[in-house]
């Protein structure tokens, strides 16, 4: 199915173009064509999202590459979770020495108090997506949901150097708390460590970020999440803004829109696409990858086009 997307670029007159400003970033040189599926917080719809697990899950089902949230400790440890207080996705409720504090920001928390937090059972007694009561979820899998944990940002660095797994590293915005003026360094200084640069994007919708992405580390890749509206003169805004991609709310695009974007040479990845139909027709318009909920359904379907 990737060389029929290649095809299909060709046959536009689209792909060298595009490839030109792919190759320009080591990031995109790990992959040979658009066309792919990234596993939005890792496989959320079978795993507890942002863990250990849905990151293992998302590579074992075929993802080309994942996406996780990072946010900042009150002491500095880079972690992945994507809201803002601990209540949907943890046990902190039930934490007597935490309670208290359950309804504040996660910046506001060291990691210590994160470390032991239950970040699995939540899954099974919600089941978001129905996939436990509907099978997709293993029975040998349930053992292992309920012991996950809130994961450090070096774990699944180290994990992705280990198999070669790209992902997309969104930093949350830390506005208004003292993590925003060290997120950016303090991610920046993980992904020397581990040897990952060139294995992540950084995106965010706090545009500032990237800025400082571009200025201290001008080789990494960097994308602009937008929701509710596009920037006025979007081409003219990315190109000034220096990212290397673009990552709109799928309401506000359509398969012409990609096809413009693409044709400009900026790379289209639009979030959260959970219609197979709606996935399939943006990625044969040209977008880089689609980030979905459901990775394991979304590839089964493209191979099957």
């Amino acid at each position: 199915m990737i060389e029929k997307f290649k095809r299909i670029f060709c046959e536009q007159g689209r792909l060298h173009s595009v490839q030109g400003r792919f190759m320009a970033k080591p990031f995109f040189q790990h992959f040979s064509a658009p066309g792919l599926v990234c596993a939005h917080r890792g496989a959320r719809s079978i795993a507890p999202e942002n863990t250990s697990l849905a990151m293992v899950k998302a590579r074992a089902c075929g993802a080309e590459l994942w996406e996780t949230d990072v946010q900042l400790t009150t002491d500095g440890m880079a972690v992945l979770f994507h809201d803002d207080t601990l209540v949907r996705t943890t046990d902190i409720l039930a934490r007597e020495a935490l309670r208290s504090k359950a309804g504040l920001r996660l910046t506001e928390f060291s990691w210590g108090e994160l470390a032991d937090l239950d970040a699995g059972s939540w899954f099974i007694h919600s089941d978001p997506y129905g996939t436990i009561q509907s099978g997709d979820v293993a029975r040998e899998d349930l053992l292992q949901i309920a012991p996950q944990r809130i994961l450090r940002l070096d774990e699944a660095l180290r994990y992705c150097c280990q198999h070669d797994f790209p992902v997309n590293l969104e930093l949350k915005d830390q506005r208004g708390t003292a993590a925003d003026a060290r997120i950016v360094a303090t991610v920046l200084e993980l992904l020397r460590q581990t040897g990952t640069e060139e294995l992540v994007l950084i995106s965010s919708f706090n545009h500032d970020y990237l800025r400082q992405v571009r200025q201290q580390a001008p080789d990494l890749a960097t994308a602009a999440l937008v929701e509710g509206a596009h920037p006025p003169e979007v081409v003219n805004y990315l190109r000034a803004l220096g990212c290397d991609a673009y990552h709109p709310d799928q309401r506000l695009i359509d398969a012409d829109f990609v096809r413009q974007l693409s044709a400009a040479g900026i790379p289209v990845n639009p979030w959260t696409v959970n219609d197979e139909a709606q996935a399939l027709e943006l990625l044969a318009a040209g977008a880089f990858f689609i980030c979905t909920d459901w990775s394991q359904r979304l590839l089964k379907a493209r191979h099957s086009a």
